[in-house]
């Protein structure tokens, strides 16, 4: 093809493509991991760094193949071939991560193993794009540099489009994999002016089938009410139709329980025990949570104290939307929610509180900002003189899973006078991970045991108050080996990761009101793909066309 304007247009709306491309799919399949491994810093770091190696990949070897075979079919071939793979792993996504999982690399090494299979070869492909534009539209030597700053600027303009795009646009607004299916049709449409016959058969095949899947709805999951991806969470609603138990899942994590039969009562124990606050302070009026998820806790809060007033912050407004549709959250003078993140909310007011509790922390991720010494200098400032913080902290009490929790508890010494430890799993060994209840006092004066029994001998509802104190801890938490967490130096990541593959023990109460221990693991629920009339009509068509292409370029060559 000879270097006219018009192949220069389409060469730079290529290159545009591509780059917008590669940093789509790598935030696209931040939530492809999601209900695998949450959204840790190792999920980021895997998909990041096999970006940029792949892409590093491409422009080198883009550049020598470029020098061998300046061609314009090939050059468009590393685009349609990037497209097919990317149809190809959203179609088998669900077997890449059985495989993934069978590899028991862990949440700190599955994730890179993962982003390896789902964008190590796109990253390659797409990587080469930019060297071979290069090569094929430059007319002479003197004019390379000009030529490769602009090609490089183009990509890097596409690539800033797909990210906003992506971010802002099409996550928050359409499924996932309809979001990927879009990016292989983009690909492949793109790469069809400079595929050769044989190709551009199996392109239209290809397209077809991307077409009709996007435009085929999900089959319904057994149980699965809703699957919603947000700016923060991949949310999936559950129904056991066994135990007529509702759970609201956020990424890989169990995050509240409401028994569909017997709404009011409490499902998952911990969140029971956020009612120790009042056998701390019996005058509690004001009341903040940090973290809403099914707003248990503030549901049960405004049914059992009626003079007490509730602002709960949940970042996520996807949630906030969950738990009205799902999980009865309904308007209440005395509850005032407020989407943003609980540590500028309580930088933005200067409400102060009786009891906040902190139900923000996850197993395989915990908002680091939550944890530092600066956050709790934070809380204890909105505190009132007899405030109470309980904060629920999924870990282990000893062994290498509970080093975040006693650095936690190391950091929360240096503003808190008093604290207390109380178990919600009160026969699981310490080395076992599970709900722990903190509590932090503002007020220097110890509560002895005898007093927080009449404390709540007319306060605390919706669970065995004798259960709920005796299981304090009264073990001396080692801190020696760990350090203070603070906004410059908070390695929580690090600190979470001999949690890693350790089953999660949490203790439910059944509809009878047996207590019960179970191990909370999450199968991500898998969705498939239902073909109707429109799209398998789109399929048959896609398919005649390019076997009519395939036969017709198979002739010619014969």
């Amino acid at each position: 093809m000879k270097s006219t304007t018009r192949f220069l247009t389409i060469l730079r709306i290529q290159v545009f493509v591509s780059g917008a491309s590669i940093l789509a799919l790598e935030i696209m399949n931040s939530r492809t991991l999601a209900p695998y491994y949450g959204n840790s810093l190792f999920v980021w770091g895997s998909l990041i760094g096999v970006v940029l190696t792949g892409l590093s990949l491409g422009y080198y070897y883009g550049g020598k193949k470029a020098d061998l075979n300046p061609s314009y079919v090939a050059f468009s071939t590393l685009i349609f071939v990037a497209g097919i793979y990317v149809f190809i792993t959203t179609i088998g996504s669900t077997t890449i991560f059985l495989v993934v999982l069978a590899s028991r690399l862990g949440e700190r090494f599955g994730p890179l193993l993962a982003s390896i299979l789902l964008l190590g070869v796109p990253s390659i492909l797409l990587g080469m794009v930019s060297p071979y534009a290069i090569r094929i539209s430059t007319k002479e030597i003197g004019s390379v540099g000009k030529t490769a700053g602009n090609l490089y600027a183009i990509s890097t303009m596409g690539s800033i489009a797909g990210t906003f795009i992506t971010v802002f646009i099409l996550i928050p607004e359409a499924p996932l994999t309809t979001n990927l299916y879009a990016v292989s049709i983009i690909l492949i449409t793109v790469s069809l002016v400079g595929l050769s016959s044989r190709r551009k058969g199996l392109a239209a095949i290809a397209l077809a089938g991307s077409i009709a899947l996007i435009m085929s709805p999900p089959a319904p999951v057994p149980g699965v009410l809703e699957q919603r991806d947000t700016m923060y969470h991949r949310i999936v609603v559950w129904d056991d139709t066994v135990t007529g138990v509702r759970t609201l899942l956020l990424d890989n994590n169990f995050h509240s329980a409401m028994d569909l039969r017997d709404p009011e009562r409490v499902v998952y124990l911990y969140t029971g025990f956020f009612n120790i606050g009042f056998a701390y302070n019996p005058d509690v009026k004001e009341v903040l949570f940090i973290g809403g998820g099914g707003f248990s806790g503030p549901k049960q809060f405004l049914r059992d104290y009626e003079d007490v007033s509730i602002d709960v912050v949940e970042i996520d407004p996807d949630v906030v939307d969950i738990a009205k549709k799902y999980f009865m959250v309904e308007n209440n003078e005395r509850m005032t929610i407020y989407v943003e993140d609980g540590r500028t909310y309580l930088i933005g007011t200067d409400k102060k509180y009786d009891l906040i509790v902190l139900d923000a922390y996850a197993k395989t991720y915990v908002p680091f900002h939550l944890m530092t010494k600066e956050f709790h200098q934070l809380t204890i400032s909105h505190l009132n003189d007899n405030g109470v913080l309980v904060s629920n902290v999924i870990t282990a009490l000893e062994g290498d899973a509970s080093n975040l929790f006693r650095s936690e508890i190391l950091t929360m010494k240096e503003v808190y006078p008093n604290m207390d430890v109380y178990k919600v799993s009160a026969t699981a060994p310490p080395s076992f991970v599970q709900n722990l209840i903190v509590v932090a006092t503002k007020s220097p004066k110890l509560i002895t045991t005898e007093k927080l029994f009449t404390n709540s001998k007319d306060l605390v509802k919706a669970v065995d108050v004798n259960y709920m104190i005796n299981s304090k801890y009264y073990d001396t938490i080692d801190t020696s080996r760990v350090s203070v967490l603070l906004d410059n130096y908070a390695p929580v990541e690090n600190l979470l990761n001999p949690m890693t593959g350790m089953q999660y023990v949490k203790e439910v109460i059944t509809n009878k009101e047996e207590l019960v221990q179970e191990l909370q693991t999450v199968p991500p629920p898998t969705e498939t793909i239902e073909l109707n009339p429109f799209s398998n009509s789109i399929l048959i068509v896609g398919i005649i066309v390019g076997s009519i292409i395939l036969i017709r370029s198979r002739a010619r060559n014969l």
